[in-house]
């Protein structure tokens, strides 16, 4: 533990961060990569987030209204924050907070994708809700896009 591992360390963060807020848990894996003390790494990160330069709050946020933007679901936001290992409590808070209209992104989605006409034959409307799926929309969504 060598004060220049902690400057490396403090010099790496400030620069990841002056970028875009991150997530402590990705913080520590692009620190992994420099093979320094892990304790130091995880001080280092609780400093950072004491005097809250870095926040899993922000960088959450930050994801949903991303995602959002992006036309993504309540599915594929959780998915990516609880790889960040971000508070399931705080993931399911910002994606319920009545800010987001799930509902209208499905089917403004589906429209962009595939156009205003409902699909008449039942292989289309599947392959429609399979997209919608794999965007990350929970049924009672896709089945408002429909509508």
């Amino acid at each position: 533990m060598s004060d220049n591992d902690a400057k490396i360390i403090r010099h790496k963060l400030t620069r990841l961060l002056s970028r875009r807020e991150q997530s402590q848990h990705e913080l520590r894996k692009k620190l992994a990569e420099l093979e320094l003390d892990s304790e130091l790494v995880d001080e280092t990160i609780a400093k950072f987030t004491e005097k809250d330069i870095q926040s899993d709050q922000r960088y959450a946020e930050a994801v949903v209204r991303g995602a959002y933007r992006r036309g993504k679901g309540t599915v594929f936001i959780k998915r990516q924050l609880n790889e960040h290992e971000i508070d399931y409590h705080l993931v399911k808070e910002l994606v319920t907070d009545g800010s987001f209209d799930w509902f209208e992104s499905a089917k403004a989605v589906r429209i962009k994708r595939f156009g205003e006409d409902l699909p008449v034959d039942w292989e289309e409307k599947q392959k429609q809700m399979r997209f919608l799926q794999y965007r990350g929309f929970v049924h009672e969504q896709i089945k408002f896009a429909f509508e």
